[in-house]
């Protein structure tokens, strides 16, 4: 029954979800034929680094967009299924709560894990032109030996680093919904509030541990230099992931339990 239910989650998001994707992929195509393949890196420096950081913001803008359409489908599709109207059908099925739960998790995890690969891959697109490929190679022993690796090993860390950090995501975004469904008056609203008093309550944690284990900027971070520069990130993707841990196992407790005891139904 838990495929069925993951099945069904991701078969009512596809469409939007492969529309929106496709369309981010076209943008940056359109982005390095238009753009990057024309980019001349022998042109006046301020010319250049303006052109690059205009295309940078704008390129950011349409990650986060994207990024927040994702969150935006996978939040909109548990409370709707759960808590609204429709729950009263959904909580008559065959299937405990623990079930509807992690149908949920599962099938949240991979749109969002699909969404980070694909935000990836448009990446690559953007880069991966001859001429940008040519000017990277002039600097790439200098980007190298900063990092202490190469900038693809770089880039493939940090992607891993994100699809684990998806599952953490979800989770969160679900305890806020589960928590902002306990005041009916208020239900967005509160759940809105929790997301953010939830990001704020783990930055502080996040500051106090780095300061307490030596890893805040400050520290050795502004000594750090090829391998120990390396050695630093890694420590903090470490921390970082050891930390979203945790409070992901806390998230899916509270979740667990206010969808065992404490469900409110419009």
């Amino acid at each position: 029954m838990l495929g069925k239910l993951i099945k069904y989650d991701l078969k009512a998001a596809a469409r939007i979800f492969i529309l929106l994707h496709a369309i981010y992929l076209f943008i940056c195509l359109m982005g390095r034929f238009f753009y990057m393949d024309r980019l001349n890196f022998d042109s006046p420096e301020e010319l250049l680094i303006t052109s690059l950081i205009l295309f940078a913001s704008l390129y950011l803008i349409l990650v986060s967009a994207l990024g927040l359409c994702t969150s935006l489908q996978v939040a909109l599709r548990f409370y709707r299924n759960l808590f609204s109207k429709e729950g009263y059908l959904s909580w008559t099925l065959p299937v405990s709560g623990v079930q509807h739960l992690w149908g949920k998790i599962l099938s949240g995890y991979i749109l969002t894990a699909i969404d980070v690969t694909v935000i990836a891959a448009g990446l690559l697109i953007l880069v991966t032109g001859k001429n940008v490929t040519e000017a990277y190679s002039q600097i790439s022993g200098t980007v190298a030996h900063e990092l202490g690796l190469p900038i693809g090993m770089f880039g493939l860390i940090v992607f891993l680093f994100a699809l684990a950090s998806c599952f953490c995501t979800i989770v969160m975004i679900y305890f806020c919904i589960a928590v902002g469904q306990l005041f009916p008056g208020h239900r967005i609203l509160c759940a809105i509030a929790v997301y953010f008093i939830s990001g704020f309550v783990i930055q502080i944690a996040s500051m106090i541990l780095m300061i307490l284990l030596g890893y805040f900027p400050g520290y050795a971070f502004y000594q750090a230099q090829g391998a120990a520069m390396t050695d630093y990130m890694l420590r903090i993707f470490l921390l970082s992931s050891v930390l979203m841990f945790i409070v992901m196992i806390i998230q899916y407790i509270v979740t667990h339990y206010i969808m065992k005891k404490k469900i409110n139904l419009i």
